[in-house]
């Protein structure tokens, strides 16, 4: 392989203290990647060799070996790997490498891949629920710290989901389906319709009434509506849910609620809130609303856990239209994952060419909903896999 294009890489005392002395007075962030998690932090201070950063968010986890820093200078983006040291719980000491890469970025000439090359993609999710950061909750501060781990402890935020809806819920269960399950007829209608299911009042909630009207939340009446569009007789959609009804007050269940776990667009659980008639108190829907909230930063912790997976499949079954050594652009059809690949998502690719496989981290930088394709740009790739798309580029 030949030598790496000098504009690709900064190796000059120079240049770094150009950038550093720049990003320090600026403050602009670099971003620190810990154990797959990434967080921002500002140059306090800086050296030839070292750079002090101060966090945003204290970071959680040891530092152990190489991490990943990467950062925006001049609309370039710049990266590198190097050891690290923990200084105090917001203050990290990074050793300023030899080399720094950067991708020039709209420097790039494409190559048309349709047909030709193949991809499949991790999505690394993180928390988009900041508010629990800073919530007058002790509980939601700790269930935000603990999701963002790489592997967090889900025992320590099902225990305080189960503390933050004890205010309104006696009872609190978790359920995850699993392939060819028997289903209740409640789970079926979480299941299929992918919306909260609560019953209010099993002693006067009505059948031809929708007694509340958020698109999220089915009611008994909406179930009604749901279940004669979809082809059900109106007598036979009658006769299950009042059978539905009596069995609740055969059971003394007062009042219940099933808030789906959303996965990949379809619910992959649940989680079931349960009054009984002794306790004779109402789920409202505000607070039905809410727990989806946390069942939503649930979902995250089980990805990360790795009890589910957010990828595009066991396969390389995403096609890459064109790539150049900046970014490619790749079309996806599979709705049940679209919905996280959004503005700005970060994306682990594996992509597969005839005669070799190549991995690259890069970010959504544009969305084409109408026709699946999506547009990525890279942010860490490998010198010599630059050299090799760069070289399918000059043969067309």
């Amino acid at each position: 392989m030949g030598e790496i294009p000098k504009k690709m890489v900064v190796t000059s005392f120079i240049e770094k203290n150009l950038i550093f002395q720049n990003l320090m007075k600026l403050k602009e962030p670099l971003n620190i990647i810990i154990n797959e998690i990434e967080y921002k932090g500002y140059i306090e201070r800086y050296d030839s060799n070292t750079l002090t950063l101060e966090m945003i968010s204290p970071y959680i986890g040891d530092i152990e070996g190489i991490i990943r820093t990467n950062f925006i200078f001049h609309n370039n983006y710049h990266y590198f790997s190097t050891t690290a040291q923990q200084l105090d719980d917001n203050r990290i000491l990074l050793v300023i490498p030899e080399q720094i890469n950067k991708n020039i970025l709209r420097k790039y000439e494409r190559v048309y891949m349709l047909g030709k090359v193949f991809m499949k993609m991790k999505i690394m999710i993180q928390s988009e629920k900041y508010d629990f950061e800073t919530s007058s909750l002790l509980d939601e501060r700790v269930i935000f710290r603990e999701v963002k781990k790489p592997r967090p402890a889900v025992d320590k935020i099902l225990n305080g989901i189960k503390n933050l809806v004890s205010e309104f819920s006696q009872n609190f269960q978790l359920k995850v389906f699993k392939p060819g399950q028997k289903l209740s007829y409640e789970e079926k209608l979480v299941k299929d319709t992918k919306k909260i299911f609560l019953i209010y009042d099993s002693y006067e909630d009505s059948i031809k009434e929708k007694r509340f009207y958020e698109e999220e939340i089915l009611t008994v009446g909406s179930a009604y509506d749901y279940l004669t569009s979809r082809g059900d007789s109106q007598k036979a959609a009658e006769g299950k849910l009042l059978d539905l009804l009596q069995q609740k007050r055969d059971r003394r269940i007062f009042s219940e609620c099933y808030i789906p776990l959303m996965l990949e667009g379809e619910a992959a659980g649940y989680i079931r809130l349960l009054n009984d008639v002794d306790y004779h108190r109402s789920i409202k829907p505000a607070f039905a609303l809410k727990t989806a909230g946390y069942a939503s930063i649930l979902v995250e912790a089980l990805v990360k856990y790795d009890y589910f997976r957010l990828d595009s499949g066991k396969d390389f079954e995403i096609p890459v239209i064109n790539i150049s050594a900046g970014g490619l652009l790749f079309k996806l059809e599979e709705s049940g994952l679209k919905q996280y690949v959004i503005f700005k998502t970060v994306l682990q690719m594996s992509i597969r060419f005839p005669d070799r496989q190549i991995e690259i981290r890069g970010i959504v930088y544009r969305v084409e909903d109408e026709i699946s394709e999506y547009g990525v740009k890279f942010q860490e790739i490998n010198e010599e896999d630059i050299q090799y798309i760069e070289g399918l580029v000059k043969k067309g």
